[in-house]
């Protein structure tokens, strides 16, 4: 369900963004960047350590993927 300040796709979707429309963006990107920004270290090396290991585990599962797959099928001569 869309919040209070949002609105449906369709109704943003009307021709290229004009100027005041970036600039709005970048504004309320900022602010949400600001009021989630944490100074906590233990919070900001805890998001690190899930980071690593948020990649550690997409390594492994591309790993176990090309496990599964196999190799390649060898192509088949020309006549």
């Amino acid at each position: 369900m869309p919040q209070h300040h949002e609105r449906p796709a369709s109704t943003l979707a009307h021709g290229p963004a004009k100027p005041s429309d970036i600039e709005r963006v970048r504004r309320q990107l900022a602010r949400a960047k600001a009021r989630h920004a944490t100074k906590d270290p233990a919070v900001e090396r805890a998001m690190g350590d899930m980071a690593a290991a948020c990649q550690t585990i997409r390594k492994d599962l591309n790993e176990i993927k090309r496990a599964i797959e196999g190799p390649p099928p060898k192509a088949r001569p020309r006549r």
